[in-house]
């Protein structure tokens, strides 16, 4: 007589209900992280529960072997400080739907390039400026393609402002 197959015998999954409170937001929603986690990974956890080596300035080489220089302690300083500061509004965005978020960041972004001049440039300002601050704490995420098309969004995006605020 054989017992129950294992898969029955598995606990549940640790992960919280859609509707329940999280101590943290999963990490970027881009296919980049997917390590031992799955994709699920938290902001703040450490290089060594994700499986992706040294990170986010810790001082450490790495694969890279070029972070022996004075300035990176202060560059290290100031990326936790802005990883730290942003962490509550990471958060927030988190608990949102995220077709709330997709609409919202949509609705700027039309906003910015058709409302008239006053309303128009800041609406885009906005949108260029969440841009630039998530391709800043996602720099380390990904390799050098994913990187490329980061910055190539964010100039497009600040080639956009630029032109608003010239034809203003």
């Amino acid at each position: 007589m054989q017992s129950r197959s294992p898969v029955s015998d598995r606990p549940k999954s640790r992960q919280p209900k859609a509707g329940g409170p999280r101590s943290r937001p999963p990490g970027p929603r881009s296919g980049a992280a997917t390590s031992q986690t799955g994709g699920n990974r938290r902001p703040g956890s450490s290089a060594s529960a994700s499986g992706t080596g040294a990170r986010h300035g810790s001082g450490s080489t790495g694969s890279s072997g070029s972070s022996g220089s004075a300035s990176s302690g202060s560059s290290a300083g100031f990326r936790r400080t802005v990883e730290r500061l942003s962490y509550p509004v990471i958060l927030r965005l988190h608990r949102m739907p995220r077709w709330m978020v997709t609409i919202g960041l949509a609705a700027l972004l039309v906003a910015g390039l058709l409302a008239p001049v006053p309303y128009g440039p800041v609406c885009l300002g906005v949108v260029v400026a969440l841009m630039a601050w998530l391709t800043y704490l996602a720099w380390h995420e990904g390799d050098r393609s994913r990187r490329v098309i980061r910055l190539v969004a964010l100039a497009l995006g600040g080639a956009a402002l630029a032109m608003r605020l010239i034809a203003a």
